[in-house]
């Protein structure tokens, strides 16, 4: 898939197909808040489960998003993954959600941080 950046109108290639539905895969995601990088985990990852139990992302109220966000590692770049923070162009920096569907759909843009193979993304409890 190839994405045009609606600000500096540069081509963004991607490895999916399409942007990615986070309800139909029961995933949560948050992006970096300083640059393209997105964390990603399954809605029953354990370590999830243990800070707000049995809710799928799409469901937490913003006081268990910022718990959540609170027990993740720093993104490699130093910036936070965020859940309102937004998918970014890797050459401008630009905001890419108007290329979203809606806020259940995903990109992988810039690096993927997989929280349900690298139990390094959770800080201890």
């Amino acid at each position: 898939m190839t994405l045009t950046c609606p600000h500096c109108r540069k081509g963004i290639r991607l490895r999916q197909k399409y942007p990615y539905h986070a309800g139909f895969s029961n995933r949560g995601f948050l992006y970096c808040d300083s640059c393209p990088a997105i964390l990603k985990f399954g809605s029953y990852n354990p370590n999830y489960v243990r800070i707000v139990g049995d809710k799928h992302p799409w469901t937490l109220s913003p006081q268990e998003k910022k718990r959540v966000e609170a027990r993740l590692k720093p993104c490699p770049c130093g910036g936070n993954f965020r859940f309102n923070a937004r998918p970014r162009c890797p050459h401008c920096g630009g905001d890419l959600r108007s290329l979203l569907p809606d806020e259940m759909h995903f990109f992988e843009i810039g690096d993927v941080v997989d929280a349900d193979k690298d139990e390094g993304a959770w800080k201890k409890a």
